[in-house]
């Protein structure tokens, strides 16, 4: 039977955050029965956007420690120069076994989102037309003389009233 002191010494630690990098769990408290604290909870994996289990073990000059998924892991982007040194190049990409997922995910995300902008551009449409829609009524004005020519001056003072304008603009 254990005592009352390792009891204790359980509960505390199972009440710790289990967010890890690189072996070295984070250790803030967290609420009893939870095993991320608050930071940690709303971390986003940088790969593939789930929520993060882990942070990047990937060791350049420092460790990573970007939040990570279990589905993602860390790479080299060997189709640029200076391979691996530090962090150039250093990339996070999805595990071979779900990529496929992820990138079905990013198309639907995508799908969505552009539905979503053309329904708002749909509603700008018909916002307009309705806005419009008093001034469809209104007959095209002609200016005709008896002689079939207008003086510049005549014309302009003539666009000016029809804009609303008076001789006092002039």
């Amino acid at each position: 039977m254990t005592s009352l002191s390792e009891r204790i010494e359980l509960i505390e630690k199972a009440d710790r955050c289990k967010f890890s990098t690189y072996g070295y769990a984070c250790g803030k408290h967290v609420e009893h029965g939870r095993y991320l604290c608050e930071e940690h909870a709303t971390a986003k994996c940088a790969s593939c956007g789930q929520p993060a289990t882990h942070g990047c073990d990937f060791c350049g000059q420092f460790v990573c420690g970007t939040p990570l998924c279990d589905e993602c892991t860390f790479g080299t982007d060997t189709t640029k120069p200076a391979d691996a040194w530090g962090f150039i190049n250093h990339i996070h990409i999805s595990k071979p076994e779900f990529a496929d997922k992820h990138e079905n995910r990013r198309l639907k995300d995508e799908l969505l989102a552009a539905a979503r902008k053309a329904e708002a551009l749909q509603q700008d449409v018909a916002e307009l037309r309705e806005a419009l829609k008093p001034f469809a009524a209104v007959e095209p004005v002609s200016i005709s003389t008896s002689d079939g020519h207008i003086s510049s001056a005549a014309f302009r003072r003539a666009r000016t009233l029809l804009n609303g304008g008076s001789d006092a603009d002039r």
